[in-house]
């Protein structure tokens, strides 16, 4: 029971004691004065009527008339006149009404009737008794009469208190629900400062020892985060530049070539500078530094339009570029102000004329490749391609030119769609979700890949239809009906309001089961009002939100996933250990504790190598996706 409940119960208890006493004391008063009354009138009308009666002589004609006289007032209910022997010369009675006082009333007390007598002589003759009883209708009127008021003030009275007593008591006590809220929000990692302190003296004292733990803890809490955020850049910062390392460029193009999404092809740029041991014997080593980190801010300043570019030095003298989605022909002015701009600072270092040049390498990606591949493709380049321009090493993109749009949007519709199902395991090898990764016929019914055909489906924006087909696909089909299914979704289908819109109605409809919808971390930073948007719609739905290819972007704070508090999280296997394990097998759990504490999972996706799931294991992570445990299976 709440303390309101509480004080509310003593109170009332206490209120309704103490008016349930007065009003027992005052009903006693009140009958006690009743039934004094009734026998001073009586013994004063006895009275009366015998010194009445003395003056009639001993005329019982005279004497009749007299207490009929007095009778007739309605007072009394008996009046009896009896001579010296005891023998009734008069009697006048009546019966009692008490049809207009309720019976329950009646039985809770008792009123005794007076018998009120007196001598009536002639002289010094006697000539009888006069015997007067009151009636006691009237008494017990008034006594009723009074209780009723008494009742009724007794319960406008309670009212009132009742009244007064909640108001003081919210206010008073509101201070407590804040306390509550500020405990309930900490759970949930959101920190509220109380900024309302109570003037009670004990409220006020819990008030701020509560504002000081919060504090405590919100501090505790970003303290982790920005450890997480600076582990991470010990790792993958390149300390000159400060762009991305060679470590960080390895695992971004790892993640995007494994991505089903459209940044699974696209473009690496990178940006060589060629002759640096005879520049560091010409110029210096500081200031070869200096223009090393010169082209760095060149290369960064260009790409700052380009949406989701990936930007690190991989070594010394090599400065790379990843451009998802991108094409070649989006690219010439990138190009040109690159190279134009490095070649001016080559210039300015007084290094364009000696045996220094600026060479780009430009290589267009697929899913097909591997990292390690890329790297052999443009080291083997830069040792032959020509100085001061630009090189294209990309072997010829091969275009359909017969899909047209209208073809593509035949073709995925729900009857060409395929899933193929790649299972996520804990520990026990039992099964969290299968995720699902759609696959496409095409008009000979051969099956085509994610990365063949999802940069056409961008292109031609077809991304709201396709996720809509996927998902009414797999709610159709009955050999997925069992399955806790995960589903990627698009950027737009998450920027559309409409297609928002349409999956909760789409999910209203399932019964019985509950489904998993992933974005990507870039999509989710690009869309964080939507984010929350699909987040509470699942949730309230009893459905999963999960960010998939997480990662710590730079100047990101984490504080997102507090606001958005996604079920789990998708993090490359290596990337994950290289996190919580360094180089030298020193652990460092900032980013594990951070993420648990919020109640979210996290999954190691991408699993390849049993030594890695083993060492994660060894940490804590439950959670494992990849093609050590199983490969995507067409179903």
């Amino acid at each position: 029971m709440s303390l309101f409940k509480q004080i509310t119960l003593i109170m009332s208890l206490f209120l309704l004691l103490v008016l349930s006493s007065v009003i027992f004391f005052n009903f006693q008063s009140a009958k006690k004065y009743a039934q004094e009354e009734m026998a001073n009138n009586a013994q004063n009308a006895a009275t009366y009527l015998s010194l009445s009666l003395a003056g009639s002589q001993g005329n019982v004609s005279k004497m009749k008339t007299m207490i009929d006289a007095i009778f007739d007032s309605g007072y009394f209910q008996d009046i009896t006149l009896n001579d010296t022997q005891g023998g009734t010369l008069h009697q006048r009675q009546q019966e009692s009404d008490l049809s207009a006082i309720p019976e329950w009333f009646l039985s809770l007390y008792t009123l005794e009737t007076p018998v009120a007598q007196a001598t009536v002589s002639s002289g010094w003759n006697p000539i009888g008794t006069i015997r007067v009883t009151p009636v006691q209708d009237n008494a017990h009127l008034q006594l009723y009469t009074n209780f009723k008021d008494l009742l009724q003030s007794f319960i406008i009275i309670s009212l009132i208190a009742f009244i007064t007593l909640f108001l003081l008591l919210r206010l008073i006590l509101s201070s407590l629900k804040r306390v509550t809220e500020q405990a309930e929000a900490v759970i949930d990692n959101t920190f509220i400062i109380n900024e309302a302190i109570p003037n009670t003296t004990e409220f006020k004292d819990v008030t701020l020892a509560m504002n000081k733990m919060v504090a405590k803890v919100k501090e505790i809490f970003e303290k982790e985060a920005a450890s997480v955020q600076d582990y991470h850049k010990l790792l993958y910062t390149d300390e000159l530049t400060g762009l991305g390392n060679k470590h960080f460029f390895a695992h971004r193009l790892n993640d995007l070539l494994s991505s089903q999404e459209v940044d699974s092809s696209g473009i690496a740029l990178t940006l060589y500078l060629d002759g640096a041991v005879q520049a560091n014997k010409s110029i210096g080593h500081e200031k070869v530094d200096a223009l090393i980190n010169e082209l760095a801010q060149i290369v960064k300043k260009a790409c700052r339009q380009k949406d989701q570019t990936i930007i690190s030095r991989i070594d010394g003298t090599k400065i790379s570029m990843i451009l998802p989605s991108s094409i070649n022909d989006e690219l010439d002015e990138l190009r040109d102000t690159i190279l134009s701009r490095s070649l001016i600072s080559l210039e300015k270092a007084s290094l364009l004329d000696s045996e220094c040049a600026i060479k780009l390498i430009q290589f267009t990606y697929t899913p097909q490749d591997t990292v390690e591949g890329i790297y052999e493709k443009i080291q083997d380049e830069l040792l032959t391609a020509p100085k001061n321009t630009y090189t294209d090493i990309s072997g010829e993109e091969v275009v359909d030119e017969s899909i047209t749009r209208e073809v593509l949007e035949h073709r995925i519709n729900e009857n060409s769609i395929a899933l193929a199902l790649q299972d996520v395991y804990d520990t026990h090898n039992d099964i969290l979700h299968s995720e699902a990764y759609v696959r496409l016929y095409d008009e000979e019914k051969n099956l085509h890949e994610a990365g063949s055909f999802i940069p056409l489906v961008h292109k031609m924006r077809l991304d709201t239809k396709l996720d809509q087909n996927v998902i009414n696909y797999a709610l159709k089909e009955e050999n997925l009906q069992s399955r806790e299914i995960a589903f990627n979704l698009s950027l737009r289908f998450l920027q559309d309001a409409q297609c928002l819109k349409w999956l909760k109605e789409r999910l209203a409809s399932v019964q019985g089961r509950s489904l998993s919808f992933e974005i990507s971390n870039y999509s989710l930073l690009n869309s964080l009002n939507e984010a929350l948007i699909l987040s509470d719609t699942l949730r309230e739905g009893g459905h999963y939100f999960g960010i998939d290819r997480f990662s710590i972007e730079e100047g990101t704070n984490l504080n997102y996933l507090q606001m958005l508090k996604p079920h789990y999280l998708k993090i490359d296997s290596a990337y994950l250990l290289e996190l919580l394990q360094g180089e030298k097998g020193q652990t460092n759990h900032a980013l594990k504790i951070l993420i648990e504490s919020l109640e979210i999972r996290i999954i190691a996706s991408n699993l390849e190598r049993q030594e890695v799931k083993d060492a994660l294991e060894n940490i804590g992570i439950s959670y494992f996706q990849g093609s050590l445990l199983s490969t995507p299976k067409l179903v």
